[in-house]
């Protein structure tokens, strides 16, 4: 706990610089993202305009850029964008403006506090942030960001342009809460980039003493990778068998990208058991048979990769 007061007050000082040489802190969220649909992203106003924008293939393995663009070029931000679906749930990045970002890095720290102490370049309090929550749930960010937004409550009576910052920072975890309650499964990020196959959602806020407070919000989504990919059987299975030795076999499927074996590669398997002439009426399970019966055995590809389905038939006396 005492090492968490110590970086909310560091970053509260280091905001307050910010606030002291920006008085315009803002954001507002746009997005001109391929099959976006989008809510109040639009917001432009006589002090920002402020984008969303993604270049490059939305697949998973394709190379893109998540960026935002604003409109004066200084503008400050924070924004978050949080995965919801697929591999991507429970996915949370914090996108800082370069200005923030630059004033964290001049902070200086002992090299002993870093996860690499023999490390060459010099320790600071960005790193050592994003080391304290890169792949850490997303409670220790709310914890955090938490005892940052009392600190600076308190100074803002002393700077009075540190309110923006704070409304932002609390706008910011009501998103995170909204969309990620704590109790959810989740990793935290500083300023990465999201790869993981699932749909996303990106907020900002915009904030500027005098101005109207505007919020946007975008939405997103990274397709599984599908061209090059094939799913295919791990092993023969022989005409017939019985529940038990059905455990000597192995029943799996392979996903393969690219000619490259996919190492612990997502399937999803069902089994549907055949009924003569009426085999459509046959019921689905997902779970390996243990009765006997002829069985349809379905695979096709999850997660970050997609494919066409294989099937074959499985007769368990």
């Amino acid at each position: 706990m005492k090492t968490k007061r110590l970086i909310s007050l560091l970053l509260a000082a280091v905001f307050a610089l910010s606030a002291a040489a920006t008085p315009a802190l803002a954001a507002s969220a746009g997005s001109e993202l391929p099959d976006l649909t989008t809510a109040g992203v639009d917001e432009n106003n006589s002090v920002v305009s402020i984008r969303l924008t993604a270049d490059g293939d939305l697949t998973y393995g394709s190379p893109f850029t998540l960026s935002v663009q604003t409109t004066p070029a200084d503008t400050q931000y924070i924004g978050v964008v949080m995965g919801t679906s697929g591999e991507a749930q429970g996915y949370v990045t914090l996108i800082l403006s370069g200005k923030i970002r630059t004033l964290l890095k001049m902070i200086p720290l002992p090299k002993k506090m870093s996860a690499n102490p023999e490390q060459e370049e010099e320790f600071n309090i960005y790193a050592y942030i994003k080391q304290l929550i890169d792949g850490n749930d997303v409670s220790v960010l709310l914890r955090v960001a938490d005892e940052v937004v009392s600190v600076m409550d308190v100074l803002k009576f002393y700077i009075p342009t540190l309110k923006d910052v704070s409304t932002g920072m609390k706008l910011s975890l009501e998103l995170i809460r909204k969309y990620l309650p704590e109790g959810v499964f989740s990793r935290i990020y500083l300023d990465e980039q999201p790869t993981e196959a699932g749909n996303y959602v990106g907020g900002a806020v915009a904030l500027e003493s005098g101005d109207v407070n505007t919020a946007g919000m975008a939405f997103f989504r990274i397709k599984p990778k599908s061209a090059g990919v094939r799913v295919y059987w791990a092993q023969e299975l022989p005409a017939s068998m019985t529940a038990a030795e059905a455990q000597n076999y192995n029943v799996t499927a392979v996903v393969e990208s690219d000619g490259q074996v996919v190492e612990g590669g997502k399937v999803t398997y069902t089994y549907k058991k055949k009924s003569g002439l009426f085999d459509f009426l046959g019921t689905t399970q997902s779970g390996f048979p243990t009765e006997p019966g002829e069985y349809v055995q379905t695979a096709k590809a999850a997660g970050n990769y997609s494919s066409s389905e294989i099937s074959r038939t499985i007769v368990i006396q």
